[in-house]
């Protein structure tokens, strides 16, 4: 997990930062899958963006 994940998390569950970071922290079925879909997401978007850049040609 990164800064801002427990953000993104509250902004999914429609909750604050801090009650998003409690409920994960608690082990909720529910915050567990948004974060992971978070985290999956993020890995996924990282990956895609560098093949691009590095088939890009250069300028």
């Amino acid at each position: 997990m990164r800064y801002g994940d427990y953000a993104i998390l509250g902004e999914m569950l429609r909750i604050n930062t801090e009650a998003a970071k409690m409920r994960f922290l608690r082990g909720d079925k529910e915050a567990k899958r948004a974060m992971e879909l978070i985290v999956g997401t993020r890995k996924k978007m990282i990956a895609e963006f560098i093949k691009k850049r590095k088939n890009a040609p250069q300028s």
